[in-house]
């Protein structure tokens, strides 16, 4: 054995074990101390357990003390022990290398204190592996060194490269080793353990980790207008890191990826290319068996205008009247017809009801709505035959006359004030009331007389009108009986219809208008209009004369009022029922193919207003108008609705039947947006921002225009 300097470790030095424990008593051949007698060691050696032969071994001394001492370095020799260094200490630790030239136990000695015994064994026959790289791009390859080693020398000879397959080693390749070693390459499938043999020679195992290959990829800016372009740029990354290489540039085409160009990858930086999509299009890159994730360039063709398609016309509740006069055309009886619409009603002759309908013609309206008549005066007018007024809380004539009249009735204070027109005289009360004549309440041999008020849409035959004052506006009330002179007055379905097969329908309207009014009335008088109904579209529309004397000679008149009174058998009129009550109905021009719940159209469920189909409302024979209609909606309005920066398509959602229940916008960039509610507050809100009128909730699609 030779004592070499004290220079750094060796590169080729093998990693040190761990030091056995150190004891101050003697010291033996086994070199083994108890657990508790290490721990209060006051001299230690450290030193690996092996060396080869021809290489160097440190051997390092650990003190307790923080003096400066000297420490013997001894080998076991014969029995006795031979000194091989001497090393100096402080601070706790000194340190020497050796170069052995045969396994030996060696110790280290300071004064009296021993260290435990340590055996270092000299190898002299062994096999190298290394590999240039221990973590690999997937798919690619690394090399593998070999060298053989006899009494310390390189020698030439055959080595097997083995792999560790699970828990057993197998040999794959016979390596030829030369004085100067041998290099295979390998290209592992995965992470992969290594060794070389050589008879009973086995080198350290060297295990090589593959890393899957990662493409990047990335288009700034991701939207575009159209016309524009996009920069894309794509990376390789392995383990983190940039890597160069090839990849190849793909585009989507709908129905598979068609490659575009190869492009080639710096390392440690990026490709870049300059796209000009002309429409939205998908990218990625590819490398092998690696793939980029999907880029997505938006091109934002933004239309200007989006086109609203429907069909139908109103609410969507109860029964449709062009489906009506359809099914009236085809054969069905009013019943039927009152049956379908109204799923779980029956039809039934009662007693008539008794007293009269009070309708609003001309006042204020308790919301304040675009029905309103708020005003402190009107004129009133009878024509054609004579006329009586009277005031109504003190029973007395205020005036009579046998010809046309027109007064002026007006707000003074809490009372009506009546002028005559030639202003010679006036009379007030608290409520007046006007008769004329041929009615059933004066004179009803007499000329058949009407009146008309200033302001108000309709002319009336019959009954009596009322007037007062209330919240300091003028209210006129026409009261007349229920179950024929209201109805004759009710014009919400074409009277013309009766003579083209639909008297079945107009019945029908006849019995739904009665049945509505009676529930109305049954309810009381609204203090607001001193009424039970009023006179437009909030409850009925009700033209009165106007109505019954439509058409030359009031042909369609009465065909209108042949049809109400078809529905009185023995002075008994038909009126609509649900579980044996009359019941309040919808109704309205046509549906879209399918009537509506009640509760999707406003809040309430109304057992007999549930959706049913309605293909009558779509058969051309109706002659309905509004089988298709259209509004348009501009990208300004429609992105101001959704609050958004721009819109490229609107899709619908529906309730039963097909009214509109959702409407969801989709931007350039793919975010989505949606507004739902009831359908008529829907078709509201649509009504407010659209150009043209949105008719109906049966909303079939809202297309891009422009």
């Amino acid at each position: 054995m030779r004592l070499v300097s004290h220079s750094p470790v060796p590169l080729r030095r093998p990693l040190r074990v761990l030091v056995a424990a150190l004891v101050v008593a003697a010291v033996t051949l086994a070199g083994l101390v108890t657990p508790a007698a290490a721990a209060t060691a006051p001299l230690r050696l450290d030193a690996p357990a092996s060396v080869h032969l021809g290489q160097s071994a440190t051997v390092t001394a650990l003190l307790t003390s923080r003096d400066t001492v000297p420490v013997s370095l001894q080998r076991r020799d014969a029995g006795s022990w031979v000194q091989v260094a001497r090393l100096s200490a402080s601070a706790g630790r000194g340190s020497t290398t050796i170069e052995p030239e045969a396994s030996a136990v060696y110790r280290l000695r300071s004064g009296s204190w021993t260290s435990d015994a340590w055996r270092i064994g000299v190898v002299r026959d062994w096999v190298t592996l290394r590999a240039a790289s221990t973590s690999v791009q997937e798919g690619t390859s690394t090399t593998l060194t070999f060298g053989l080693f006899r009494e310390g020398v390189a020698t030439s000879g055959h080595v097997a490269l083995q792999e560790l397959r699970g828990s057993t080693w197998v040999s794959t390749t016979r390596v030829a080793v030369s004085e100067s070693g041998a290099q295979v390459s390998v290209r592992p499938s995965g992470t992969t353990t290594y060794r070389a043999i050589s008879g009973t020679l086995r080198s350290p195992s060297v295990r090589v980790e593959t890393h899957p290959l990662q493409l990047a990829m990335s288009a700034n800016p991701a939207t575009i207008d159209k016309g524009g372009s996009t920069t894309l740029r794509a990376r390789m990354v392995v383990d983190g890191a940039s890597v160069g290489g090839a990849v190849t540039l793909q585009a989507w085409s709908g129905s598979a990826w068609v490659s575009l160009e190869r492009l080639t990858v710096p390392a440690g930086g990026a490709v870049e290319r300059v796209v000009s999509p002309t429409a939205t299009q998908k990218y990625r890159v590819v490398s092998g068996s690696a793939r980029s994730a999907t880029v997505t360039v938006t091109v934002k063709d933004i239309p200007a205008l989006f086109t609203i398609t429907g069909s139908g016309y109103g609410h969507g509740v109860g029964m449709s009247q062009y489906g009506a006069y359809a099914m009236a055309q085809s054969g069905a009886s009013a019943s039927t017809v009152l049956t379908t619409y109204y799923p779980g009603t029956s039809t039934a002759y009662t007693a008539p009801d008794d007293g009269l309908l009070a309708v609003q013609v001309y006042g204020p309206d308790a919301t304040n709505s675009a029905y309103d008549d708020r005003t402190t005066s009107t004129n009133i007018a009878v024509h054609g035959g004579g006329w009586k007024l009277r005031d109504v809380t003190d029973p007395s004539d205020l005036g009579s006359g046998t010809s046309a009249e027109l007064m002026n009735v007006a707000v003074s204070g809490s009372r009506v004030k009546v002028t005559w027109a030639d202003g010679a005289k006036s009379k007030t009360a608290e409520k007046v009331r006007l008769y004329w004549s041929g009615t059933t309440g004066y004179l009803p041999t007499g000329a058949k007389a009407t009146a008309t008020v200033k302001g108000a849409q309709g002319e009336y035959r019959h009954g009596r009108i009322t007037v007062s004052v209330v919240n300091g506006y003028i209210n006129v009330v026409n009261e007349l009986l229920l179950d024929t002179e209201y109805l004759y007055g009710i014009a919400e379905m074409p009277s013309s219809w009766g003579s083209n097969g639909g008297a079945a329908a107009l019945q029908a309207q006849a019995v739904t208008a009665r049945s509505y009014a009676l529930l109305k009335k049954r309810q009381g008088v609204k203090a607001w209009c001193d009424c039970h109904v009023v006179d437009d579209t909030r409850d009925q529309n009700f033209t009165g004369w106007k109505k019954e004397n439509e058409g030359t000679g009031a042909v369609y008149g009465k065909i209108w009022t042949t049809a109400v009174d078809a529905t009185i058998r023995s002075g008994k009129p038909l009126l609509l029922t649900y579980d044996g009550k009359p019941v309040i109905t919808h109704y309205y021009s046509s549906s879209g193919g399918g009537t509506l719940n009640s509760e999707d159209v406003w809040a309430s469920v109304v057992p007999y207003e549930r959706s049913v189909p309605d293909p009558w409302s779509l058969k051309a024979s109706s002659g309905n108008p509004n089988i298709r209609w259209t509004a348009t909606l501009s990208q300004a309005a429609a992105a101001r609705y959704f609050g958004v920066a721009d819109i490229v398509r609107i899709s619908v959602g529906t309730y039963e039947g097909g009214g509109l229940r959702s409407l969801t916008a989709t931007t350039a960039t793919g975010q989505k947006v949606t507004r739902t509610g009831k359908s008529d507050a829907m078709r509201s809100q649509l009504n407010a921002i659209a150009t043209g009128y949105v008719k109906a909730p049966w909303i079939l699609s809202v297309t891009a225009a422009g």
